[in-house]
């Protein structure tokens, strides 16, 4: 018996959300990857989301919940990783809201650690290369200012 292209894209999808989560976006852009037509594509998706297979909120969750396990990172880096599995603004506002008050513990947290390694530094440089640090990690501004200064402000 010949196994129809919609089933074969449902298969592989199946496949593809027993490895991990993904968003919507993801899982369409890989099934069209594929080789899969749009409507396949379409009604696999919708397939998905009848049996609460794919769920970005779920999925946005998760996210970031690995991201600040394994490797901490701010709210801005996680937004934009996010926005790139598109994820809408909502769902992104709705989760990152969650961890809005952690982010000043966490960067304090990554800047003590950090810190370990810049002690020999003239002070100008460590500061500069601490702030450089936590806004690649994703921080805001205000957030990487307030830390950078507790380490600094009696050296001033």
């Amino acid at each position: 018996m010949k196994t129809s292209s919609l089933e074969k894209a449902i298969q592989y999808g199946r496949r593809l959300l027993n490895i991990r989560l993904r968003s919507e976006k993801e899982l369409e852009e890989r099934l069209l990857r594929k080789g899969f037509s749009r409507n396949d594509t379409k009604d696999t998706l919708s397939c998905f989301r009848q049996k609460k297979l794919l769920n970005d909120l779920e999925f946005a969750e998760a996210w970031v919940e690995s991201r600040m396990r394994s490797n901490p990172r701010g709210i801005l880096l996680l937004e934009r990783e996010l926005r790139e599995k598109g994820i809408s603004r909502s769902i992104i506002q709705k989760v990152l809201s969650a961890i809005k008050d952690e982010e000043k513990i966490l960067a304090e947290s990554i800047a003590e650690s950090r810190m370990r390694g810049l002690k020999n530094l003239p002070m100008q440089k460590a500061k500069r290369r601490l702030f450089e640090y936590l806004a690649r990690r994703g921080f805001k501004f205000d957030t990487i200012d307030d830390v950078v200064n507790s380490y600094f402000h009696e050296d001033e």
